[in-house]
């Protein structure tokens, strides 16, 4: 694989240590930092890359869930991996609709969008969205799925490392934190083996976008669902028809269950009518007498207070 140092350069200070918040951390990364990161670029070099350790703990806002932090070792060969294999081999298959985590295309994209279709679809007496929330999405991804789809676009060597973040959260270890917190009356969900990504990394972030991207094809173009955005595992789709929405959202299921082997949030999925009014990325969207009426939450609003 060809590795470039200046590259890691670039994204050890550009990415990495302005973000890092552990500073004893990064001091002692510092005291020898070209050495570092010439071990890395050996480690890529000669493809014996295999995550260290993840440091695992809870967190409890916005709400109760795990993360999995890297050393900074892992984290400039995360972004790395992510920069210059995932994104320059991958980003090509993505929807512009598919809106998580790329540049220029990130929440402030995706609340242009979704006014922008309520805009074009008053026009009709009655519009629907249909939204779709996929159950624990980061844990239940499915390993040999998204092999399957990343293999033929990558070399070998570059699939290889990938292979090894993928599968990280197979250790035995990672299983076993979560279980301590479990036991502590935290309902937390764990990883089965051969499945899910580790919450944190820059490469989930990008996988887990890139684990859809043929559904948002099918509902795009074989649904003929047009008005449509998808912000990781969150879905909105916009129809007049009612009973059309009913009908994808059989197929949408089948398609989410018999080939990405997951399943909807009974809860969270549902059909409602735009004048009842939604929420999408911290958001309330409605229509009413033919305008559209788009407010920050009060509970966003109290979040950006805070910080």
């Amino acid at each position: 694989m060809e590795v470039k140092f200046k590259d890691l350069l670039f994204i050890y200070e550009h990415q990495i240590s302005k973000n890092v918040k552990n500073k004893k951390k990064l001091l002692n990364f510092e005291r020898n930092k070209f050495q570092n990161l010439i071990n890395i670029y050996y480690e890529l070099k000669n493809n014996n890359y295999r995550v260290e350790h993840y440091n695992i703990f809870l967190i409890r806002e916005p709400k109760k869930r795990i993360v999995m932090s890297l050393s900074i070792h892992d984290k400039i060969i995360n972004h790395y991996v992510t920069e210059f294999i995932l994104k320059p081999k991958l980003e090509k298959y993505l929807d512009h609709r598919n809106i998580a985590t790329r540049k220029n295309m990130g929440s402030d994209y995706g609340i242009k969008l979704v006014k922008k279709y309520l805009e074009q679809l008053k026009k009709y007496d009655q519009v629907y969205v249909l939204k779709i929330d996929i159950s624990k999405y980061f844990y239940h991804i499915d390993h040999e799925v998204l092999k399957r789809m990343i293999k033929n676009e990558l070399t070998i060597s570059e699939y290889k490392i990938i292979n090894s973040i993928i599968d990280s959260t197979n250790e035995y270890y990672v299983y076993r934190t979560i279980l301590k917190y479990q036991e502590k009356n935290f309902s937390l969900p764990n990883y089965e083996f051969g499945k899910g990504l580790p919450i944190g990394n820059l490469t989930s972030q990008f996988l887990s976008i890139f684990y859809l991207n043929k559904l948002d094809y099918y509902i795009i173009h074989n649904l003929h669902l047009k008005y449509y955005v998808r912000y990781m595992d969150d879905f909105l789709i916009f129809h007049h028809d009612k009973y059309y929405l009913t009908e994808c959202l059989i197929k949408i299921k089948y398609q989410l269950n018999n080939i990405y082997h997951l399943n909807i949030n009974e809860n969270k999925t549902k059909i409602i009518n735009t004048k009842e009014g939604f929420v999408f990325l911290g958001y309330y969207f409605k229509i009413r007498n033919k305008k559209t009426i788009i407010k920050l939450r009060k509970e966003t609003w109290n979040k950006v207070q805070k910080e």
